[in-house]
């Protein structure tokens, strides 16, 4: 009896020892091995692709082959799984359990509408564990959270180092901007450029933390809403920004002196710039850590004589760490010119 309850002790402070908290503030059960996992959406897949790409089992979507030159060769065969995002639900849970995943980390914003797969892969003893990557300190926590539940702290912990030393040289830059005047930005989505986010949403966070002004405020909008909106031609006039970037290369590649574009300020001075996304969108659409190079190469582009970084460096040195692959000088300028 005495072994019977020494053992059962032993296994219930196991048990506690693997009881860690997700980042909606639930218990959920570190596995003893982990040696499979999924990531349930795409911010979630660069977080595991990140720390240990070799547990991926499967991604969210069928990579570009543009996006596929600057990753590893083996994630790419991967199977696609799909996942929650878009504007639907399509995690294909059949093809997921036939893997055998040991955990499966989903993004909290699908925390409603992922119950029922939630519950499905509890009863096959598959714990889901749900990260914010919202904002630029929530993925710092991202990656401290994943990489206990992937038993990856010590190189979670390289990356947040990484991650923290970024984000306080652009803050320390933009606070000794002084009384320079700053920026005004325009965040260019969709194939006409017209779609954008509010200056209150989380997506465009990135604008105000590298000291530009985002042109489109919203002040009937809620706070974190992440949605786009749409503006017209005439509102993008009136705004006149004095920069913009612009997230789809199609777009960005149809702009020329004919263009209805082409009296913007922006235009006129040459400052319009494409956002590289290859493998992985640099600033939104979706938030992801590659923003902790995003923050760099944004202020850099906004401020280039009050912030002279060298900035092939900087991508080469993420991409080593972050995304696993070793770029050349020719490469950098393929990926910053959307090629």
């Amino acid at each position: 009896m005495r072994i019977l309850v020494l053992v059962l002790s032993v296994l219930l402070f196991s048990t506690a020892l693997c009881a860690q908290t997700d980042m909606l503030g639930r218990t959920v059960p570190v596995p003893v091995h982990v040696t499979k996992a999924f990531s349930a959406s795409p911010p979630m897949m660069v977080l595991l692709y990140t720390l240990a790409p070799e547990k991926m089992v499967g991604v969210n979507y069928n990579f570009l082959e543009v996006e596929k030159r600057f990753m590893l060769p083996y994630i790419q065969t991967l199977p696609v799984l799909g996942g929650f995002f878009g504007g639907g639900n399509h995690a294909n849970l059949e093809k997921i359990l036939s893997l055998k995943p040991n955990i499966v980390f989903a993004w909290d914003t699908s925390h409603q509408s992922a119950g029922d797969f939630e519950k499905t892969l509890n009863t096959f003893d598959i714990p889901v564990v749900y990260i914010r990557q919202n904002t630029l300190r929530d993925s710092l926590e991202a990656l401290t959270v994943a990489g206990i539940y992937l038993k990856e702290e010590a190189r979670a912990q390289t990356l947040v180092a990484y991650g923290e030393a970024n984000l306080a040289r652009v803050e320390k830059s933009v606070e000794t901007l002084g009384e320079r005047p700053r920026k005004r930005v325009f965040f260019a989505q969709g194939q006409d450029g017209l779609n954008t986010e509010c200056s209150n949403d989380r997506q465009s966070e990135i604008i105000s933390f590298t000291g530009g002004v985002n042109v489109h405020v919203c002040p009937n909008t809620p706070e974190g809403n992440y949605k786009r909106e749409k503006i017209t031609l005439e509102k993008l006039y009136m705004y006149d920004p004095d920069v913009i970037f612009v997230r789809e290369k199609s777009f960005f590649e149809s702009l020329n002196d004919t263009h209805p574009w082409h009296n913007l300020t922006a235009y006129q001075q040459g400052q319009i710039y494409l956002v590289p996304s290859s493998p992985f969108a640099w600033l939104s659409r979706p938030p992801s850590l590659v923003r902790f190079l995003g923050v760099v190469w944004m202020h850099y582009v906004l401020y280039p004589e009050h912030f002279p970084v060298v900035i092939d460096k900087e991508i080469r040195e993420f991409y080593e760490l972050f995304l696993h692959v070793s770029l050349s000088d020719t490469e950098i300028q393929h990926l910053l010119k959307g090629e």
